[in-house]
Protein backbone atom coordinates (compact mmCIF):
# COMPACT_ATOMS: atom_id res chain seq x y z
CA UNK A 1 0.00 0.00 0.00
CA UNK A 2 1.40 3.09 -1.24
CA UNK A 3 0.84 6.48 1.34
CA UNK A 4 2.51 9.66 0.77
CA UNK A 5 2.32 11.55 3.94
CA UNK A 6 0.64 15.35 2.33
CA UNK A 7 -3.09 16.46 2.19
CA UNK A 8 -5.30 15.67 -0.64
CA UNK A 9 -7.72 18.02 -1.80
CA UNK A 10 -9.61 15.83 -3.80
CA UNK A 11 -12.43 15.51 -1.70
CA UNK A 12 -12.66 19.03 -1.16
CA UNK A 13 -13.10 19.46 -4.81
CA UNK A 14 -15.50 16.47 -5.25
CA UNK A 15 -17.65 18.55 -1.88
CA UNK A 16 -17.94 21.62 -3.55
CA UNK A 17 -19.65 20.53 -6.48
CA UNK A 18 -21.98 18.00 -4.50
CA UNK A 19 -20.02 15.11 -6.01
CA UNK A 20 -20.15 11.65 -4.89
CA UNK A 21 -17.38 9.08 -4.80
CA UNK A 22 -19.25 6.88 -7.26
CA UNK A 23 -20.26 10.04 -9.86
CA UNK A 24 -16.90 11.09 -9.40
CA UNK A 25 -15.15 7.92 -10.15
CA UNK A 26 -17.88 7.42 -13.00
CA UNK A 27 -16.18 11.07 -14.66
CA UNK A 28 -12.29 9.79 -14.03
CA UNK A 29 -13.17 5.98 -14.98
CA UNK A 30 -12.77 4.43 -11.45
CA UNK A 31 -14.94 3.58 -8.65
CA UNK A 32 -16.16 5.35 -6.06
CA UNK A 33 -14.13 3.34 -3.73
CA UNK A 34 -11.32 3.74 -5.50
CA UNK A 35 -11.82 7.46 -4.76
CA UNK A 36 -11.93 6.92 -1.23
CA UNK A 37 -8.60 5.52 -1.50
CA UNK A 38 -7.26 8.62 -3.45
CA UNK A 39 -8.80 10.67 -1.18
CA UNK A 40 -7.60 8.83 2.38
CA UNK A 41 -3.80 8.91 0.81
CA UNK A 42 -3.89 5.31 0.69
CA UNK A 43 -3.36 5.00 -2.97
CA UNK A 44 -1.29 6.71 -5.64
CA UNK A 45 -3.58 7.54 -8.57
CA UNK A 46 -2.37 7.18 -12.01
CA UNK A 47 -1.82 9.78 -14.06
CA UNK A 48 -4.90 9.66 -15.88
CA UNK A 49 -6.56 10.00 -12.41
CA UNK A 50 -4.46 13.58 -12.26
CA UNK A 51 -4.90 14.89 -15.88
CA UNK A 52 -8.38 13.85 -15.58
CA UNK A 53 -8.94 15.32 -12.04
CA UNK A 54 -7.79 18.41 -13.66
CA UNK A 55 -10.00 18.70 -16.77
CA UNK A 56 -13.22 18.01 -13.98
CA UNK A 57 -12.36 20.68 -11.34
CA UNK A 58 -10.21 23.12 -13.66
CA UNK A 59 -7.59 22.95 -10.97
CA UNK A 60 -3.74 21.99 -11.77
CA UNK A 61 -2.65 18.65 -10.17
CA UNK A 62 -0.50 20.06 -7.99
CA UNK A 63 -2.99 22.34 -6.46
CA UNK A 64 -5.68 18.55 -5.96
CA UNK A 65 -2.86 16.06 -4.67
CA UNK A 66 -0.05 18.50 -3.79
CA UNK A 67 1.80 16.01 -1.65
CA UNK A 68 2.19 13.31 -4.15
CA UNK A 69 3.02 16.52 -6.90
CA UNK A 70 5.75 17.40 -4.56
CA UNK A 71 7.17 13.73 -4.24
CA UNK A 72 7.56 13.79 -7.95
CA UNK A 73 9.19 16.95 -8.31
CA UNK A 74 11.62 16.21 -5.70
CA UNK A 75 12.36 13.23 -7.48
CA UNK A 76 12.44 14.27 -10.65
CA UNK A 77 14.74 17.32 -9.30
CA UNK A 78 17.36 14.65 -7.50
CA UNK A 79 17.69 13.00 -11.00
CA UNK A 80 18.06 16.26 -12.89
CA UNK A 81 21.22 17.35 -10.57
CA UNK A 82 22.67 13.90 -11.46
CA UNK A 83 22.27 14.77 -15.25
CA UNK A 84 23.53 18.27 -14.63
CA UNK A 85 27.10 16.94 -12.71
CA UNK A 86 27.24 14.60 -16.15
CA UNK A 87 27.16 17.52 -18.00
CA UNK A 88 29.88 19.41 -16.50
CA UNK A 89 32.89 20.39 -18.80
CA UNK A 90 30.68 19.79 -21.51
CA UNK A 91 30.32 22.75 -24.31
CA UNK A 92 28.69 20.79 -27.47
CA UNK A 93 25.74 21.84 -28.57
CA UNK A 94 23.53 19.07 -27.05
CA UNK A 95 25.27 19.93 -23.66
CA UNK A 96 24.30 23.31 -23.32
CA UNK A 97 20.76 22.47 -24.52
CA UNK A 98 20.17 20.36 -21.79
CA UNK A 99 21.56 22.29 -19.20
CA UNK A 100 19.24 25.24 -20.80
CA UNK A 101 16.78 22.81 -20.24
CA UNK A 102 17.65 21.94 -16.39
CA UNK A 103 18.02 25.75 -15.93
CA UNK A 104 14.53 26.61 -17.54
CA UNK A 105 13.23 23.56 -14.85
CA UNK A 106 14.98 25.11 -11.67
CA UNK A 107 13.15 28.53 -12.54
CA UNK A 108 9.99 26.99 -13.05
CA UNK A 109 10.37 25.48 -9.31
CA UNK A 110 11.44 27.86 -7.77
CA UNK A 111 8.92 31.02 -9.27
CA UNK A 112 5.78 28.58 -10.17
CA UNK A 113 3.38 29.41 -7.53
CA UNK A 114 1.35 26.20 -5.63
Amino acid sequence: MVHFPYASYLRTQRDRWLLTQSELGLLLGVSGSVISKYERLTRTPPISVLIGAEFVFGEKSKRIFPGLYEDVELAVTKRAATLAEMLQGKGDQASLSKRALLEAMARRIATEPI
